[in-house]
């Protein structure tokens, strides 16, 4: 059986007209403290609107509203990183419900289909009625939030690319197509371009993401993100952005780290992409005639999975000439740059690294040298992290738009995870108190019982509300005990006798000596009004 998601949305009528009519319900007692913090956070964040307003193409939604199909498909993200508990009924505050208007939870899909079932493919085509249009400018009006609560710290960014290959044999839209040497195969699939904020270890964001066939240039792709950043945020937001960026050499092109510079007014860093450049030529003419100091650093580097420390000479030149670094990149143009020189010891053996880059190297070789470094994050505690908790290379569909959209808000909630963790590191106490206070609020709001219902509904409902409805469908029931026994001509003793039991324990008011047929049915009436 395929795994589906059961959808219950909020409906205080339908469930009240379920309680009074004596039909099957499900109460459940409201429990902040069970729930996730997350849901609330992305709700008064306004970020759960960014994502769930996101308008579609025409088409039928499976009889639900979009923001109801895309609510759930955060949902379904969520449950798969363990922010959401994965059993039964997923959320069972009674706030958080009442905000978000339905619920779900996980069961196996039958044969035969139940109310409200959904199959998760069905979820994920809702997608690819996004235009790539709508979900880009999702994305970034979601990043102007960030920055408008200054929940992105810092201008120190680091690009990369993912390979997204497809399975073997299918075809999706847009895809591409490369031959890879080491592996001697042909690889299908997408590149997906990432620019993310590292300035610091415990605020990283993805603000950036640019999606195309596996054959595609990364340095195209990288100016593709930032023509979009202007685009969504405003002329000239690049360089307010972004002071440095930092790029592997797969990004080396001395035309393109030309622009960068001059046309979006950002410093870069990048490792020289081979030693036969005549770059490198230059950089060593430059050590043998004016013989510079090297500055001698320790560093903690990881070995075998243990932390040790290592040691590296360093030393920073200005002012050195890069072919084709100039606006037209003609071969016998030159431009002038910066470069660090790295000495150190690698599988026993002297290593020697340049980085080239547009910043002071002379003063602080061995700054260029730490945000150098920072490239990494963006691989392990980025890429990788969004492939094993977030399953980034796992296809919503076949088309461009579904793939963008879900791509786009695991980027999203990947940012919002992450700013919680920030928000609440190193203080649980409060996060308890937090919590405490949510639920109290909860209870005091009236939301302390979720009813759930018809295989489709649940009402939220105070305790005094919820015995209201019981007391009504009593009533009914008894009502249509009563009209039953006069319709069979039950003897009068036995009417009477049913009658006091119940006026005895149920209403709690004295019992008539004697009652006649006609009494009974104003009783019953009146029970009926009741």
């Amino acid at each position: 059986m395929r795994e589906a998601l059961k959808v219950w949305l909020r409906n205080e009528k339908e469930i009240e007209e379920a309680i009074i009519g004596g039909e099957k319900v499900q109460v459940i007692e409201s429990d902040f403290g069970a729930s996730e913090l997350l849901i609330d956070f992305l709700k008064e964040s306004g970020l759960w609107d960014i994502l769930t307003t996101m308008p579609i193409t025409m088409g039928k939604n499976n009889g639900y509203s979009g923001n109801v199909i895309l609510g759930i498909l955060i949902l379904k993200e969520l449950m798969a990183v363990g922010k959401i508990a994965a059993a039964g009924k997923i959320i069972q505050d009674g706030k958080l419900m009442a905000d978000i208007g339905f619920n779900i939870e996980r069961i196996k899909k039958r044969e035969k289909e139940e109310k409200g079932v959904i199959d998760l493919g069905t979820l994920r085509n809702h997608l690819k009625k996004i235009p790539q249009d709508e979900s880009n400018k999702a994305f970034y009006e979601h990043i102007s939030l960030l920055r408008d609560k200054r929940w992105i710290r810092g201008k120190e960014y680091v690009a990369d690319a993912v390979e997204l290959e497809v399975p073997y044999g299918e075809t999706f839209e847009g895809m591409g197509r490369v031959y890879k040497k080491k592996e001697e195969r042909y690889k299908y699939g997408y590149k997906l371009e990432l620019l993310m904020n590292v300035t610091t270890t415990g605020r990283l964001r993805f603000i950036g993401a640019a999606l195309a066939p596996i054959n595609s240039d990364e340095r195209a792709l990288l100016i593709t993100i930032l023509e979009k950043i202007e685009k969504h945020l405003g002329k000239g937001k690049v360089k307010d952005i972004i002071d440095s960026l930092t790029l592997d050499r797969g990004y080396w092109g001395a035309h393109f780290l030309w622009k960068l510079k001059h046309r979006w007014g950002i410093d870069f860093v990048t490792l020289v992409r081979d030693d036969d450049l005549d770059f490198v030529k230059h950089v060593e003419y430059y050590l043998d005639g004016v013989e510079p100091t090297f500055k001698e650093r320790w560093i903690t580097v990881k070995k075998r999975g243990k932390k040790e420390k290592k040691k590296i000479r360093l030393c920073g030149i200005n002012g050195l000439s890069l072919r084709r670094y100039t606006d037209e990149g003609k071969k016998k143009d030159l431009g002038k740059v910066n470069c660090v020189v790295v000495i150190d010891e690698y599988k026993k053996r002297i290593r020697r690294r340049i980085y080239v880059t547009t910043l002071n190297a002379k003063d602080d070789p061995f700054k260029i040298y730490r945000l150098y470094k920072d490239r990494w994050t963006i691989e392990n505690q980025g890429i990788r992290y969004l492939s094993q908790r977030w399953s980034i290379r796992d296809f919503a569909g076949r088309t461009l738009n579904s793939i963008q959209a879900r791509i786009l808000t695991v980027l999203i909630l990947y940012n919002a995870v992450k700013i919680l963790e920030m928000k609440y590191e190193d203080k649980m106490e409060k996060l308890k108190k937090k919590m405490r206070e949510k639920g109290e609020r909860s209870y005091l709001s009236g939301c302390a019982l979720v009813v759930y219902g018809r295989d489709k509904y649940y009402g939220i409902f105070s305790g005094v509300e919820y015995a209201r409805l019981t007391t009504k469908r009593r009533n009914k029931e008894i009502a249509k005990e009563l009209e039953k026994m006069l319709v069979e001509k039950a003897s009068k003793k036995k009417i009477v006798e049913f009658v006091k039991r119940l006026i005895r324990l149920a209403l709690g008011i004295s019992t008539p000596t004697s009652i006649s047929k006609k009494k009974i049915a104003e009783f019953i009436e009146r029970l009926k009004q009741e």
